[in-house]
């Protein structure tokens, strides 16, 4: 009885080493972690904007703030990067109007150039310079 006992331990302790090793292999096999994408976003309107990044229909993620007239470096992390399609959206401090790309594509370590208009209406998106 008492080896039985043993042998079911010794499987168990089997199965979790196989389970371990099995997950750093998949995260190994990737390589490093991928980096992120840049958007220099450019705030050329009056009002402070709030910047999100948006997976459609799973998830907004704030990636930073730009005050009026100043031009931000902000990071998109690479787990959404990944995702290809995102939509970019600001939310003003003062009003009402949230202004968005659309769904843009963005891949990890791209630069991308993000411009809020004066009249605080609408995103522009391209890609930046190297």
């Amino acid at each position: 009885m008492r080896s039985h006992s043993v042998l079911r331990w010794g499987r168990r302790l089997g199965l979790v080493g196989l389970t371990l090793a099995g997950a750093a292999c998949a995260s190994g096999g990737r390589g490093s972690v991928q980096p992120p994408a840049i958007l220099i976003f450019s705030n050329e309107s009056i009002d402070q904007a709030a910047v999100y990044a948006v997976v459609p229909g799973s998830e907004f993620r704030r990636i930073g703030t730009v005050i009026p007239g100043r031009t931000e470096s902000l990071k998109i992390p690479s787990d959404m990067a990944i995702r290809g399609t995102l939509n970019i959206v600001a939310r003003l401090l003062a009003r009402n109007e949230v202004p968005q790309t659309g769904p843009v594509t963005i891949r990890p370590g791209e630069r991308y150039q993000v411009r809020l208009t004066t009249d605080a209406r609408s995103l522009s998106f391209l890609p930046a310079d190297p």
